[in-house]
């Protein structure tokens, strides 16, 4: 009976328990139900934020856990978060930061929304320069501006400018957002512009120390105020010396700017030196001739004789025709200058009508002296009463005084060449002609004129003269042609240059070739004694058989050689 009872007892203790255990697991399993367990994730600082476009984002972060979202006191497990996503503060726009987190049983996602913004309105910044300002009755005159957005940068070409009538102007600007700033300036209406104070006639006026000053007069001009000349006022003080005077022209306008303007009269000396050309304001010469000053004078009212201090400028081509201007010159201390103007007319000889003298004629020429020689050869000509010509050169110099003689005696003095070097003289159409006026400088000191014949070193045929220039013989017959010179080659050689080296050779050459003439134009060289020594025997057989010597002339008839060069 006690077994059973126990067992029995056991029975409802098992039914108890089983019943108990039963009802406390439903418990959990409702409690767990009604909790709703996952994960749960929590963002640090705001899920939904607008930021300025340029600032710094920091990104916060997030947490998570699993467990019951509604019952904290059930035991939390924390679960990892990964962050996706960025944010370019630079760029406006609206970005996502997304969260997650995972376990074994589930995910869960959480999503941050970041708008980068541009909210900032541009800032205006006017110049303020006192400097700057709009005339009194004028337009704005704009001072200066500039407009900067802190995204944008640079907004200055944005912003625009309205001139209200109430005395400001107003400045606005938009960026591209939209945001607009505004200002406004007070216009800063002033005349500081000073009256104009004009003088008539120059500012340093110069009076003649004969004259009294007078006033040239003066006018004074205001932009606002118009014409204030009534109210210049003018004052005269002492300048740097005795002889000058500084007269000040002053006037200030309604707003206190004042303009002036200053003269300085100084009493001097202000008539010129007069030059006097001697010979007159034109003159001329003829081609080929060396032009002569013909002179002047200069005088001054106050300092007298200024001749020595004339300068003159000019300067001819005597072998080109034209006219030339020479200019003169002179500077008194007070700086007054005194100028004439002279024309020198370059002008071509008349080339004479040739004669033919009747009969038979010989022409003796004479090239290359005067030299040692050339006296015997006068007093042989003298003896005879016979005239030739001189063709004559430098190259004695102790000589010279001979042309002198030659002239005086009734022979024609004629120019070969001042030097006989022909790679000096052949050199240039300048060259020859610088020979050619050398020797007739010598010519003109010695005879008292120039002379106007001539004959070529090695006659106009010569073709030596192409080594130095090509062309110069036939440019220098036609350019001295032109100029009125005649030039003279000859007919009869006598070969004291060329092979002969006795009198009676030249003799004998003489007489042999002129008997073929009317009219002989004979070449010989007065530097060879043997030519000269030929000379009374080639007179006494012309006089003999009937020919009558010559000497040359600019109307004699002419012997030219064929021109090689």
């Amino acid at each position: 009976m006690k077994r059973k009872k126990k067992k029995h007892l056991r029975r409802l203790l098992t039914v108890g328990v089983v019943s108990l255990l039963s009802v406390s697991v439903l418990g959990v399993l409702g409690l767990y139900l009604l909790g709703k367990w996952g994960i749960e994730i929590t963002i640090h600082g705001e899920q939904d934020l607008v930021i300025e476009v340029g600032s710094t984002y920091t990104e916060q972060g997030a947490e998570a856990y699993y467990g019951s979202r509604r019952f904290a006191f059930f035991e939390r497990t924390d679960v990892p978060v990964t962050v996706e996503g960025s944010v370019d503060t630079a760029v406006p726009g609206t970005y996502q930061i997304t969260y997650r987190a995972s376990n074994e049983k589930c995910t869960e996602t959480k999503i941050r929304t970041v708008i980068v913004a541009d909210t900032k309105p541009p800032v205006i910044t006017l110049a303020d320069n006192d400097r700057r300002y709009t005339p009194i009755g004028a337009e704005y005159v704009e001072e200066g501006f500039s407009a900067y957005d802190e995204y944008e940068g640079d907004v200055t070409d944005r912003v625009t400018v309205r001139v209200g009538d109430d005395g400001y102007a107003y400045y606005s600007v938009s960026d591209s957002a939209g945001n607009t700033a505004s200002v406004k300036r007070k216009i800063r209406y002033d005349d500081r512009t000073a009256p104009v104070v004009t003088l008539a006639g120059d500012t340093l006026t110069l009076v003649d120390i004969r004259k009294q000053y007078e006033e040239p007069g003066f006018t004074a001009a205001d932009d606002v105020d118009g014409d204030l000349t009534a109210k210049v006022s003018v004052t005269a003080r002492p300048g740097a010396n005795e002889s000058e005077t500084i007269y000040s022209y002053e006037v200030t306008d309604s707003h206190g700017n004042t303009g002036w303007a200053t003269r300085i009269v100084q009493m001097r000396d202000l008539e010129t030196p007069y030059i006097t050309l001697t010979g007159g304001e034109t003159v001329k010469v003829y081609m080929g001739d060396r032009y002569h000053e013909p002179g002047f004078t200069a005088y001054d009212y106050t300092e007298g004789d200024l001749t020595e201090l004339v300068e003159v400028e000019g300067e001819i081509n005597n072998f080109a025709e034209g006219v030339y201007t020479y200019t003169y010159r002179v500077t008194d201390k007070e700086g007054n200058e005194g100028v004439a103007t002279r024309e020198v007319k370059v002008v071509p000889r008349e080339q004479p009508e040739e004669v033919r003298p009747e009969g038979k004629v010989i022409y003796l020429t004479f090239d290359d002296g005067p030299c040692i020689y050339t006296e015997k050869l006068l007093d042989v000509l003298a003896k005879y009463d016979v005239k030739v010509t001189f063709f004559v050169t430098n190259q004695f110099p102790n000589y010279q005084y001979l042309i002198k003689r030659e002239a005086e005696e009734g022979h024609t003095v004629a120019v070969h060449s001042y030097s006989h070097v022909y790679g000096r003289i052949y050199k240039s159409e300048e060259a020859y002609f610088e020979d050619l006026n050398a020797m007739n400088d010598i010519i003109e000191e010695q005879t008292g004129k120039r002379a106007t014949m001539l004959r070529f070193p090695g006659g106009s045929s010569n073709a030596v003269s192409r080594q130095y220039c090509v062309g110069i013989m036939s440019q220098l017959t036609k350019d001295l042609t032109a100029a009125g010179f005649q030039y003279y080659d000859w007919n009869i050689p006598s070969g004291d240059s060329d092979g002969a080296t006795t009198a009676a050779e030249v003799f004998n050459n003489v007489k042999r070739y002129v008997q073929n003439y009317n009219i002989s134009i004979v070449l010989q060289h007065d530097i060879k004694a043997f030519s000269v020594d030929a000379v009374e025997q080639i007179i006494i057989w012309g006089l003999e058989n009937g020919y009558t010597f010559l000497p040359l002339q600019p109307d004699s008839p002419t012997v030219h050689h064929r021109l090689n060069n």
